[in-house]
């Protein structure tokens, strides 16, 4: 299963009507927006736009680029869990694990997610992953919100763990998840 099929199961936040351009089209669009280090709507838009004749000849889009607008939408609107269980799924099949294999854990905060930064109640959203040394690829991920006080970063780094229980790979983590007790 490529990527591409395994996003094509996540349900498309636009309203029916209308439609223009398909939900797979769309991440492939992005994704190599990323890769090509173009990740804001608007430069993803501007970067398919640049690349249009091969987008469209690749990907038989029927009307073209779609404006950062629609990039927006699919992107702000998506599930958040459902995209991560997405990209899990196809990284078990696609990312090989074999005993000895070392694995990196850490988590990241998303900056663009932070409500509220100078105050008490501050909030926003971290993801924690898993990076596979030797193919240079992202086992899995887990995301979480730093309000939950139940859940942190070092137990979410131990239930992705917990996932690879057997398999015989060679973890590093940080300091923060050589607690006793959190």
């Amino acid at each position: 299963m490529t990527l591409i099929e395994s996003l094509s199961e996540l349900e498309d936040p636009r309203r029916g009507q209308g439609l223009r351009t398909d939900l797979e089209q769309i991440f492939y669009m992005t994704i190599i927006s990323y890769l090509c280090g173009h990740t804001g709507y608007r430069e993803i838009s501007a970067f398919c736009k640049s690349e249009e004749k091969l987008f469209v000849k690749e990907l038989s889009l029927r009307h073209g680029i779609p404006s950062h607008v629609t990039f927006w939408q699919v992107l702000t609107h998506v599930s958040d869990n459902d995209l991560v269980k997405c990209f899990n799924k196809w990284s078990k099949d696609y990312v090989p694990l074999e005993n000895g294999t070392w694995v990196s854990g850490d988590g990241k905060a998303l900056g663009s997610t932070v409500i509220n930064p100078n105050g008490s109640n501050q909030d926003f959203q971290a993801i924690v992953s898993l990076f596979s040394e030797e193919s240079g690829l992202v086992y899995a991920l887990e995301a979480y919100r730093n309000k939950t006080k139940e859940v942190g970063e070092a137990k979410v780094a131990r239930y992705l763990i917990n996932q690879l229980n057997g398999m015989g790979v060679t973890f590093t983590l940080d300091a923060l998840h050589t607690q006793k007790n959190d």
